[in-house]
């Protein structure tokens, strides 16, 4: 209320003072006034009969209202702009307007009592005007008309003003085919001072209507006028704009003439149209524009210039493969000469923003699917980060760095490699901590990942891991390095390398004595396998002087060693290809009492591989459950490949029962380690158990598996497709008790939309209604969340919701159907309007299914939508009254066809909007037939159902 009194106050003050006039306008409304006033008396004597005189009062009250629009225009603008906002503007040009409408009222008074006036073009004119300035738009533009047709004489100039203004009009409506006329009209009329302007809209029109030839010859006249004090100059303008018109025109060569005939240097003007043009989305003409420029510019600042606006419109557009060239080139121009200081920040900002973005691309789930546009996207934005180095030397190891993590991203992971260890080096020589810290983590993670090529990371393994030891030799991850960096060289061949990490390690980490006596097994088993007894004599003496250390553990590496001898005839039959003789020689050891227990578990273990090989599948379970019984969970773990592989053979021979137990063994062992085939283990357990219809065994493994910490959405998965089979089996109380374990995470939800349903179903047949609506209101509000998540809904889910909206649309098309038409008039008229409001109604419930994105839902509505309006229209099409004389029955008919052809007019859009709905979707639907033929057309519908065969889960009929 405050704010109210305050500003009803400020426009009391504003109007308290009066407005006042300066001593030429003073003058020259004195003059109009004692005019007026004898022009006044004069109509008053003449009983206002005389047109003339009515016509000067109305041209004096229009000058009066000119004078004081500019006092109050000048009083209004003089107001803060803060503080105009919140004014009444017509407040403030009161007495303008007040003139403004005596002289509209005095202009109507002879338009309405003096039709045929001679002069009655000059008073559509100044009615025309006096409306234009009360920001009565449509108005002036019918008087301008009527100024235009009543104006005396073909050549009139009033007839020239009204034509110019009606173009002004049409122009500024873009409504240029129409304004060229007028404009043409006018300017051939009226050759005065703002003669220029209008021709300069004129060739905007015809550049708007594609008469570039037109456009370009008017400009090349007012530029030719402007020159001359008579005329506005307007040759600003026309070298601004007349360049796009010869680009447009496909002129390109009269543009460079033009420009150099003026002195103008064109490519700076290519330039600043090529920016203009940008603006409104014309990336095609600016970048020729700028491309020629760049080809004939010689200057380097100039060339800097083109080069930057390049950037700004490859950027804009996102042409990388034009955006980087450019970018070369300025930093080849910069190697050559240095950039000054604002040129070279945007440069930077251009390059930095690039590869950001193309790394940002690289790394995001985008392109995972299209790993050819990945590798490109990461190529180029290593590209990009190469030209930073070279902009900023001082940070070239983290441009470095930022190559490899693009790489990474893009799953290069050998280039990866490559880019870390050079930006570790750069980084170490300036002991940048940071940089070396990520730059080893990144080193570290491309050398675990699955997807590097061998030879890539048997390259990098020793540079990997030098490098970090040099950095960090007693972490507990220096000790998982030493253990690698010993592998890798042992593996290699580099043994003398392989025993100076052994011996460094030890001295590190001497209390680490399983580490130290692995390695120790693997020299020594090197010497032995090479039969050099004397160095193996050599390690046995350095344990003994307490060189290496070792414990009781040591004693089980002898036996593994002893136990790889002992195997090691059985394994040179099967590397020959003897199994029978390895068969036997792995039964031998398993049943000899003084084999070790590790010889054992792999003679188990390899008997089992080797049955499966052979195809025999009882056999190889049978070993395959001894082998995963009795091995280390560590060591099933790295085995678990081929325990799956046999499992999954047995699957395939249909040994479900078999399949399914070693899957589960398997999985048990895995429980508590972290293996990526505790998954797939886990998951095969489940799903053959119910291709095995042992849904107690599915339910008895899933239980289990809730101790194995298995991901949420794993245990989901399993939980949803339990819940098919609990369902087939009736055991409804376990469904819903899973049911509302897998609603607990809102993630589930739309893939529970149609497993409620057959609960729900259920519920209805025991009567428990108040349940049943629980659980559908349950099914509408996961949809609803679902939706406003932006959470993926299954098909099937979709089919099911969009059902229940469809109830609605059936009763509505029952109520069409259900309303007669007869008559009498007033009851047919209200039947009709009934069934339309009720269509209505029908078509926006189909709207709202179309909404759910569910194509059989979209089809069944269009289809009820289409019968309803094609029924509707036929029914009023053959309608006829009854009693009513032939006469009456034919106009009756020819009115109703302007009702019922709409209608059916209507049926025949839904049913093309449908049928592109089911084409470019491709939606099958029971209902396709009926929404893609219409009740006229006769084509062969063929359905068989004939050589059908249908399958469980594993694969039985």
């Amino acid at each position: 209320m405050l704010k109210y009194l305050l500003l009803s106050l400020l426009i009391s003050t504003a109007f308290a003072q009066k407005l006042s006039l300066d001593e030429r306008r003073t003058k020259i409304i004195s003059i109009v006034d004692e005019e007026l006033a004898e022009v006044s008396r004069l109509a008053k004597q003449q009983s206002y009969k005389d047109p003339n005189i009515l016509l000067r009062m109305s041209e004096l009250n229009l000058e009066k209202a000119r004078l004081w629009r500019e006092v109050e225009n000048e009083k209004y603008l003089a107001i803060p702009a803060e503080k105009r906002r919140d004014l009444n503007k017509a407040d403030y040009f009161r007495k303008s307007s007040k003139y403004f409408n005596d002289a509209n009222q005095t202009a109507y008074a002879v338009v309405k009592r003096f039709p045929k006036y001679k002069g009655i073009g000059e008073v559509y004119y100044i009615l025309a005007y006096n409306n234009k300035e009360l920001g009565n738009q449509k108005e002036a533009q019918k008087y301008f008309k009527l100024a235009s047709r009543r104006s005396t004489g073909p050549n009139s100039k009033m007839n020239a003003k009204s034509r110019l203004a009606l173009a002004d009009y049409y122009f500024n409506d873009h409504k240029y085919a129409q304004a060229i006329p007028l404009y043409e009209y006018a300017i051939k009329q009226l050759d005065e001072k703002w003669w220029t302007k209008d021709a300069f809209n004129l060739a905007w029109s015809y550049y708007r209507t594609r008469k570039y030839d037109k456009a370009i010859n008017l400009l090349l006249e007012v530029h030719k006028k402007s020159s001359s004090s008579k005329y506005v100059d307007m040759s600003n303008m026309v070298e601004r704009d007349i360049g796009i018109f010869y680009v447009d025109a496909g002129r390109l060569n009269d543009a460079i003439e033009f420009y150099k005939r003026n002195g103008i240097n064109y490519t700076e003007q290519f330039v600043k149209i090529a920016n203009l043009i940008v603006s409104q989305g014309r990336f095609s003409q600016a970048e020729a524009l700028l491309n020629e420029a760049a080809k004939v510019e010689k200057d380097r600042e100039r060339r800097i210039a083109i080069y930057l606006a390049q950037l700004d419109l490859f950027d804009k557009y996102n042409k990388i493969g034009q955006h980087l060239k450019v970018s070369r080139a300025m930093v080849k121009l910069h190697s050559e000469s240095p950039l000054n200081s604002d040129d070279m920040k945007r440069l930077i900002y251009h390059v930095d923003k690039k590869a950001a973005e193309l790394q940002k691309a690289t790394a995001s789930q985008t392109y995972a699917n299209v790993p050819k546009v990945k590798a490109r996207k990461s190529k180029q934005a290593i590209a990009y980060f190469e030209l930073a180095q070279k902009l900023s030397p001082g940070e070239k190891a983290e441009k470095i760095f930022f190559q490899a993590e693009t790489a990474y991203a893009a799953t290069d992971f050998g280039k990866a490699l490559r880019y870390y260890v050079k930006s570790f080096d750069a980084a170490f020589a300036n002991n940048e901590k940071k940089l070396i810290t990520q730059n080893l983590e990144g080193m570290l993670a491309s050398l675990a990942q699955p997807g590097l090529n061998r030879a890539n990371a048997e390259k990098y393994y020793e540079p990997v891991y030098t490098r970090y030891l040099s950095v960090d030799s007693k972490s507990d991850r220096a000790k998982s390095i030493y253990v690698k960096l010993f592998n890798t060289r042992f593996d290699k061949g580099e043994i003398a390398e392989a025993e100076d990490t052994m011996e460094k390690f030890a001295a590190k980490f001497p209390n680490d004595y399983e580490t130290q006596e692995g390695m120790l097994a693997k020299i020594m088993e090197h010497y032995r396998k090479k039969k050099d007894y004397g160095k193996v004599k050599t390690y046995v003496a350095d344990i003994n002087k307490g060189k290496y250390k070792v414990s009781k553990k040591y004693a089980d590496a002898l036996r593994s060693l002893m136990t790889k001898i002992q195997i090691e005839g059985v394994q040179q039959s099967l590397e020959k290809g003897d199994k029978d003789i390895a068969m036997k020689g792995y039964h031998q050891i398993y049943k000899d009492p003084e084999s070790t227990p590790k010889a054992k578990v792999n003679a188990a273990y390899n008997l089992s591989a080797l049955y499966y090989e052979m195809g025999d599948t009882n056999q190889s379970y049978q070993w395959g459950v001894v082998a995963a019984r009795d091995m280390e969970a560590v060591d099933v773990s790295k085995f678990a490949d081929s325990f799956l592989s046999i499992s999954a053979g047995l699957f395939l021979r249909q040994q479900f029962s078999q399949s399914a137990d070693l899957s589960y063994r398997v999985f048990a062992k895995l429980c508590k380690q972290n293996s990526n085939n505790k998954v797939v283990a886990f998951k095969n357990a489940v799903f053959i158990s119910l291709a095995n219809n042992e849904l107690d065994k599915a339910l008895e493994i899933r239980n289990f598996a809730r101790q194995c910490q298995l991901p949420n959405s794993v245990m989901s998965e399993v939980g949803l497709e339990l819940l098919k089979d609990i369902g087939k089996a009736s055991r409804w109380q376990t469904y819903e008790e899973d049911l509302r374990a897998l609603e607990a995470d809102p993630k589930n939800r739309p893939n529970l939309i149609r497993p409620m349903e057959e609960l729900r179903k259920e519920f209805l047949k025991v009567g428990n209604t108040e349940e049943a609506k629980q659980l559908e209101a349950k099914q509408t509000r996961f949809y609803n969340e679902a939706r406003k998540a932006k959470q993926d809904v299954p098909v099937e889910a979709l089919d099911l919701i969009a059902e229940k909206l469809m109830v609605k649309v059936r009763n509505l098309k029952t109520q069409v159907g259900e309303i007669t038409l007869r008559f009498p008039e007033n009851e047919f008229n209200n039947a009709v309007k009934a069934k339309l409001r009720i269509l209505d109604q029908l078509t926006s419930e189909v709207n709202q299914i179309q909404k759910t994105g569910s194509g059989k839902g979209i089809v069944e509505g269009y289809r009820l939508a289409i019968d309803a309006y094609e029924t509707f229209g036929e029914e009023l099409r053959a309608f006829t009254p009854e009693g009513k004389s032939p006469e009456y029955v034919a106009s009756f008919q020819k009115a109703m066809a302007d009702v019922y052809n709409p209608i059916l007019a209507n049926a025949r859009k839904q049913r093309s909007e449908v049928k592109k709905l089911i084409m470019d979707n491709k939606i099958l639907s029971a209902s396709n037939y009926a929404v893609l033929y219409g009740r006229l057309e006769s084509f062969k519908r063929y359905v068989s159902s004939k050589n059908i065969v249908l399958m469980d889960r594993g694969g039985q009929r």
